[in-house]
């Protein structure tokens, strides 16, 4: 039994953050310090303003020269996991000792403290047979200090969270510290990610009002990083991007910055996802949707750059999740189809509108209803959707064939239309490297799920931390819909962290529907020959990124854009 002082040497109570702001935070009878793995509890309320006193068992390491027993205290005790009793834990060494900076921290306004108190560190080398030790902590972070405050025009000032990013260095995981008490150095080992989430409450709602301004704390890891950015989200799920550090940050120091005109623009985009080894996409808000009259609306035709027209309006589904299935718009008879005011979702490929019949005749099907084997082309183009393959290039990739490339799109999410060419449709490659080969900072690439009751393919940005939320059998083709079950309340945590979600919104063939449910197929901007094209397919047994479809099959589009 050993009694343990932990001296706190910032200043008044146990961390003090300086003179101007006074912030302090309190001692509370549940505060424990871990001394070699061990969790020792606070003794009484009778801790003073620098240093309190812990009672308990702890186990030492010895140090293998003089009988000097190794000590490493640790607090918070979160920050290195459950007590372990006797056994001391690996990461406690005599020499180093590895903690975890948490991914998720959460800042509460009301008791003007900082999320996790502060990170720090002590070590001692004693004679064995010591009762009583004094550790001298050490802050092992830095403290960002953020004054942010909305622009006049948002409409929804409620800061609800925030997600910093780093091209260098990281913001959360496993760091290596040292055994130098006076100066320990914080090492970043690997795993460590590049992405740090900050919840925000104002001690009774999940968010904190920066109508007229706030003050923010954040606790970061040292950084080598000068590119530290921030995004800020409101209650809607709006968003603003601000650089927020143009500095070193260093081990102890505090940092100021002042945000302001944060307009909490409306998400309209996920990810980042590479595509390739140097190329990073968004994938866009929602599948691609269609319709004659624009559910209603007068019929809108628009010229488009490099000749012809587009009829009709697209736009994006309002959620990730939204499919139409086996309903009006996908089912609508023939004859209606050039009039119809509902919205098609399953596309023939290369059906963007794009009337280039004159300069490839094999190109006869390009209407966006078009879904069907009954018109055959040449045999350059077998069922006349898309370019016939004696033309330069059967790809669509860059051509007015791809439905982003020829139409304006309106995006629900940003209340916007965003015109021809802002998107694209990913190509089979893109495709592959995005589920198969993708180096990701977790090591998860997608995980199959039901989102809002919809079954689907959950693909995760290149910055996803496992802690966001936690996903199972991820990167398994053959697991089941239902390994992940996640509503549509838990689905914003996903969204927000930039997670994508494909619907396996079926199959069409004319005015029928099949397999609504139970595959999605995703179309490619690449061809393999007169008959057949590329697409992402999936279903409860697989996940195929270079699958291939009949060019007449109406499929998915989920459309890209560049992340530069």
């Amino acid at each position: 039994t050993i009694s343990a002082a932990a001296a706190m040497p910032q200043g008044s109570d146990k961390a003090y953050l300086d003179t101007t702001d006074g912030l302090k935070v309190k001692w509370v009878l549940t505060d424990a310090i871990n001394i070699n793995g061990t969790n020792l509890p606070l003794a009484s309320l009778n801790a003073d303003a620098t240093s309190a006193r812990f009672e308990g068992t702890a186990y030492a390491m010895n140090s293998g020269s003089n009988d000097n027993d190794i000590y490493w205290a640790v607090y918070p005790t979160n920050i290195v996991g459950a007590a372990s009793g006797s056994t001391i834990p690996s990461n406690f060494t005599s020499t180093s000792l590895t903690v975890n900076f948490p991914a998720t921290q959460t800042y509460d306004a009301s008791v003007n403290a900082l999320s996790g108190n502060t990170l720090m560190a002590g070590y001692a080398s004693v004679p064995s047979g010591e009762e009583q030790i004094v550790f001298q902590m050490r802050n092992l972070g830095a403290v960002l200090k953020l004054h942010l405050t909305a622009d006049a025009s948002a409409t929804n000032k409620l800061a609800s969270h925030l997600v910093f990013s780093t091209t260098d260095g990281a913001l959360a995981g496993d760091f290596t510290v040292d055994n130098n008490t006076t100066d320990p150095t914080v090492t970043p080992a690997a795993g460590a990610t590049k992405t740090l989430t900050v919840n925000l409450t104002d001690g009774t709602n999940n968010y904190i009002d920066i109508t007229s301004g706030a003050d923010i704390y954040v606790i970061l890891p040292p950084m080598a990083s000068k590119n530290l950015t921030m995004r800020v989200y409101n209650t809607d799920g709006g968003m603003s991007s601000k650089t927020v550090s143009s500095t070193t940050l260093a081990r102890k120091n505090i940092y100021t910055n002042t945000v302001s005109n944060i307009a909490f623009e409306k998400r309209d985009y996920f990810g980042p996802f590479s595509v390739a080894a140097d190329r990073q996409v968004y994938l866009a808000p929602g599948n691609l949707q269609w319709s004659a009259t624009g559910g209603g609306t007068t019929l809108t035709t628009h010229t488009v750059a490099g000749g012809g027209t587009a009829c009709g309006t697209w736009r994006f589904a309002a959620n990730q999740w939204d499919i139409i299935g086996d309903a009006a718009g996908n089912n609508t008879a023939d004859a209606n189809r050039e009039t119809q005011a509902d919205w098609i979702d399953l596309f023939g490929w290369g059906t963007s509108g794009y009337d280039n019949i004159a300069k490839d005749p094999g190109a006869i099907n390009f209407q966006p209803w078009a879904s069907a084997m009954s018109t055959e082309g040449p045999i350059e183009n077998y069922y006349g959707y898309g370019p016939s393959t004696d033309m330069t290039n059967p790809n669509i990739a860059g051509s007015n064939y791809d439905w982003g490339v020829y139409n304006a799109i309106y995006n629900p999410q940003a209340n916007t239309t965003d015109p021809a060419g802002t998107w694209r449709t990913p190509t089979k490659d893109e495709w592959v490297y995005v589920l198969n080969t993708r180096p990701t900072s977790s090591g998860v690439r997608y995980a199959k799920a039901k989102v809002n009751g919809v079954p689907g393919l959950i693909i995760v940005p290149d910055n996803w931390s496992t802690s966001t939320y936690a996903l199972y059998s991820t990167n398994t083709t053959n697991a089941a819909y239902t390994t992940n079950e996640i509503d549509s309340a838990q689905w914003t945590t996903l969204e927000n962290a930039g997670c994508a979600f494909l619907p396996a919104a079926g199959d069409r063939n004319g005015t029928s529907v099949y397999v609504v449910g139970s595959y999605g197929g995703y179309w490619s901007a690449t061809f393999s020959n007169s008959r057949y094209a590329y697409n992402l397919g999936f279903n409860s047994g697989n996940v195929n990124p270079s699958s291939y479809n009949y060019r007449y099959s109406g499929l998915s589009v989920r459309l890209v854009r560049s992340a530069e």
